[in-house]
């Protein structure tokens, strides 16, 4: 998933390089969206400790 999440980002780097707003900012947003989620899902995983 992190993997995915780095690859979003190279494509929004690269289309704001070659001035494609429009990509860019929806590559960037969809980054930001999955990110969020992903740390949701980690913020409220249950930890299996047993002491």
């Amino acid at each position: 998933m992190m993997s995915l999440l780095f690859l979003l980002l190279l494509i929004a780097m690269i289309g704001a390089y070659r001035n494609k707003k429009m990509l860019s900012y929806t590559f960037f947003a969809a980054s930001v969206v999955l990110g969020l989620y992903w740390f949701h899902h980690h913020a409220t995983d249950t930890l299996s400790i047993l002491l």
